[in-house]
């Protein structure tokens, strides 16, 4: 059986503790947890240390000083750098989520039943109130006592994505749909770890909010990873936060500048291999007394 993987991309503690709670019920435990932080605020390794004992599978704490800029393109590859480059491996499955996403228990599983050997797996999620969110407790949610409900409301909401989503796979199938149609959406998907390599990661040119998850999809539709929408057959609970997405018009983002640029390779240039420039970063296992290893610098 081939391993799977699953990375958390945060920069806070926020919900920390009910991301892992969700993660320690999984029915298919993951075969390695990479919490990957865009800042070294040793606050977040405390919160994995907490729980290395009950998610069932070794937990890599990588992190490196904050840029002054999110750069979550960066942080995603330094969580998958942590997987080929030290560790060594070429296959699996890769499911990423970030630091305010509450899996339910089958989420791991089914992410791997829908994926195969080589589909990209678009999940989604279902929003919680800043009420449903405070009003959680990560120890009754992992003790089982304590549990959000996807509504049926929720549920139809989740299949009519999935049907949009089919109806662009035909049109790209047809040549008349645009490439990063259906929307990859960064909190919950899953990819073989060798269309990672294929591509190279995320673009690191994508810095702040915006594009990338749009442009790797586009990238990995041009290099014929099939997508299989699953909206409604994965969905997750997002926890209530303050947005980040800047106020304006889209294209006065500095990334959209990038996104419709026509010239752009379906292999990142500054990716996996080939990255950008960055403080150094540290990896830690969870867990265990092992000192951590710096991996990379800033150029």
């Amino acid at each position: 059986m081939a391993p799977i993987f699953v990375y958390i991309v945060t920069h806070t503690t926020r919900h920390l503790d009910l991301v892992f709670a969700g993660l320690a019920r999984q029915t298919r435990r993951p075969d390695r947890v990479v919490l990957s932080c865009d800042t070294d605020d040793p606050r977040l390794g405390a919160v994995a240390e907490r729980w290395a004992g009950r998610v069932g599978a070794p937990i890599d704490w990588v992190r490196r000083a904050h840029h002054g800029i999110a750069r979550c393109s960066q942080v995603r590859n330094n969580a998958v750098r942590r997987l080929v480059n030290d560790l060594g491996h070429s296959t699996g499955r890769v499911i990423q989520i970030d630091g305010d996403i509450l899996c339910p228990d089958g989420f791991v599983e089914r992410h791997a039943e829908l994926g195969g050997e080589r589909g990209l797996v678009y999940a989604y999620r279902v929003n919680l109130s800043e009420s449903e969110t405070a009003g959680l407790d990560a120890e009754r949610v992992y003790l089982g006592g304590q549990r959000p409900e996807f509504t049926a409301s929720d549920l139809a909401t989740l299949r009519r994505r999935d049907r949009r989503y089919r109806r662009q796979l035909l049109m790209r199938r047809l040549g008349l749909g645009a490439l990063h149609k259906p929307k990859l959406l960064g909190c919950n998907w899953s990819g073989p770890l060798e269309a990672w390599i294929d591509l190279n990661g995320f673009d690191e040119h994508f810095q702040g909010w915006g594009y990338l998850d749009d442009e790797f999809a586009r990238r990995a539709a041009a290099r014929g990873w099939p997508c299989v929408p699953a909206c409604a057959s994965v969905p997750c609970w997002h926890l209530f936060h303050p947005t980040r997405q800047p106020q304006g018009a889209l294209t006065a983002n500095p990334n959209h500048a990038r996104f419709v640029r026509p010239d752009l390779p379906s292999v990142a240039e500054r990716g996996l291999r080939g990255e950008i420039g960055q403080h150094g970063v540290a990896t830690t296992r969870v867990g265990e007394c092992r000192p951590a290893e710096t991996h990379s610098h800033l150029a």
